[in-house]
């Protein structure tokens, strides 16, 4: 499933680096071998401020009209198995434990990663969703081809993440 992401943002303190949308872009919501993976790609990698603040993602999700995103929501959780839930009303935020939370940064070959992140939803408004990231973000040489963010939930996770966007939008 794809969806318009309006602003993307990763911020790793102690690597010093950023990588940040330079124009909207798209998000990605996927499963590989019953992980499910959001991910957004084509980010600018430039250094970050020694003053920078903490180590985070930040992404901001324009959404769909209600009727496609729910069609697209209902298609998404079906071929996947994942059971939606009625939340109502839905809460002002979710959070979540994701299984990892990461960034890939080609020319240094960093994979920067979180392996005990927590995902934060909201809404900012009525067709926009905000996803935050934080937790302790480490580093390790990996070779690297795009520069990218990704966060890897478990299936219980996603289902309650679809339940919480259809609620926001039923």
């Amino acid at each position: 499933m794809w969806l318009h992401c309006s602003r993307a943002l990763a911020i790793f303190a102690p690597q010093g680096i950023k990588m940040e949308s330079a124009a909207p872009g798209e998000m990605q919501w996927d499963e590989h071998g019953g992980t499910f993976v959001l991910r957004v790609g084509g980010l600018e990698v430039s250094p970050v401020a020694e003053a920078a603040p903490a180590s985070g993602i930040w992404l901001e999700v324009a959404l769909p009209l209600p009727e496609s995103l729910l069609s697209a929501i209902r298609e998404f959780a079906g071929a996947h198995r994942l059971p939606l839930t009625l939340l109502s009303p839905p809460p002002a935020e979710l959070t979540e434990t994701p299984i990892l939370a990461a960034g890939h940064v080609p020319g240094p070959n960093l994979f920067i990663y979180c392996d005990e992140p927590q995902l934060h939803l909201r809404a900012l408004g009525p067709h926009t969703l905000e996803l935050t990231v934080t937790g302790a973000f480490k580093a390790r040489r990996v070779p690297s081809r795009e520069p990218d963010v990704v966060v890897h939930l478990a299936p219980a996770a996603m289902a309650r993440l679809l339940s919480y966007v259809l609620a926001l939008n039923g």
